[in-house]
């Protein structure tokens, strides 16, 4: 809080003028405002700036010069959680906020052992290189407002996922994640992940997999999962718990599709649509596959359409 001497300089000027009446309450008044100030800014964090557009002679990742990619925004985050410039919360580092105001580029992975919040102004595109993203570290990610996307060739080997979280907490909020090839979207470990009003779209010549977690938890409400190729699958969990309110799976194949594979994992589904599409087979076999140790709550709110059966185990 840099401010803060010069407002107290303020004040001292302020209280040489003649006032003889009310210097108490105003007084107070002005404590009371500055605390309020500092309380704001340690609730909040660090804020940095992201304008790809922007001309600026140097970019220090402020409103009036802000930082030209992601890359770089990240990097000062990092830098200034190390030098214990950001504000602590509970004993940790306080999410820092990046206000992204362009479509930006980003050529490598982007690495995070440090909480961000990502915020897009009027929805901007963030475009992943071949073989980047997201990946997430004992920390956490929160993205707002956001298009994520990414495409690779065809004849890639690497399977790469456009989001990756290690004992991490990720949070999608009025997102739209769209990958051409590159193998899973998602892949979480030992991690948990929401997702609200968000859309993940997953177009791949081979298998789709779109979000492929162990030991973690999933929670999606008013979001919408889709993934094409010769085989798809919207949920791959193994001991993982997920949660499905009101949300949209469309699946269209050549063969196989599923809404989700169980391996001692649990779902509840609530207002859940479903289809399954293909040139080849009017109907898939079953909707959902699981083991005896997993547990899927089905019910009537839920929609299937293109599936022989709900539930099968193996």
């Amino acid at each position: 809080m840099r401010n803060i001497p010069n407002c107290a300089k303020f004040l001292r000027a302020f209280y040489k003028k003649p006032m003889h009446r009310n210097r108490k309450p105003l007084l107070l008044f002005f404590v009371y405002f500055l605390f309020s100030l500092s309380l704001f800014a340690t609730e909040n964090g660090l804020v940095l700036y992201v304008d790809v557009a922007a001309r600026t002679f140097v970019e220090k990742g402020t409103v009036d010069s802000p930082f030209v990619s992601l890359e770089q925004a990240v990097a000062a985050v990092h830098d200034r959680i190390d030098r214990q410039e950001a504000s602590v919360k509970n004993g940790k580092a306080a999410p820092v906020s990046i206000f992204i105001r362009s479509d930006v580029y980003v050529e490598e992975a982007v690495f995070l052992t440090v909480p961000v919040k990502i915020i897009g102004e009027n929805t901007p595109v963030i475009t992943f290189g071949e073989n980047a993203g997201f990946v997430v570290e004992r920390t956490s990610l929160e993205i707002i407002g956001c298009s994520v996307k990414r495409s690779e060739r065809f004849t890639e080997p690497r399977t790469v996922p456009v989001v990756y979280g290690s004992n991490a907490s990720v949070a999608l909020n009025k997102v739209s994640i769209t990958v051409n090839e590159g193998g899973d979207a998602v892949i979480l470990r030992n991690s948990r992940m929401t997702c609200t009003d968000t859309s993940l779209t997953s177009e791949q010549h081979a298998q789709a997999v779109l979000i492929r977690a162990e030991k973690s938890s999933l929670s999606a409400v008013r979001s919408t999962f889709s993934a094409s190729g010769l085989m798809a699958l919207c949920f791959d969990f193994v001991k993982t718990q997920g949660t499905l309110t009101d949300t949209g799976c469309n699946l269209a194949v050549q063969y196989t599709g599923r809404l989700a594979e169980l391996t001692d994992s649990s779902v509840q589904m609530r207002k859940v649509r479903c289809s399954y599409t293909s040139p080849l087979f009017d109907m898939m076999d079953a909707a959902v596959i699981a083991d005896n140790a997993s547990k899927a709550e089905l019910p009537e709110s839920v929609e299937l359409t293109g599936f022989a059966e709900v539930l099968v185990r193996r």
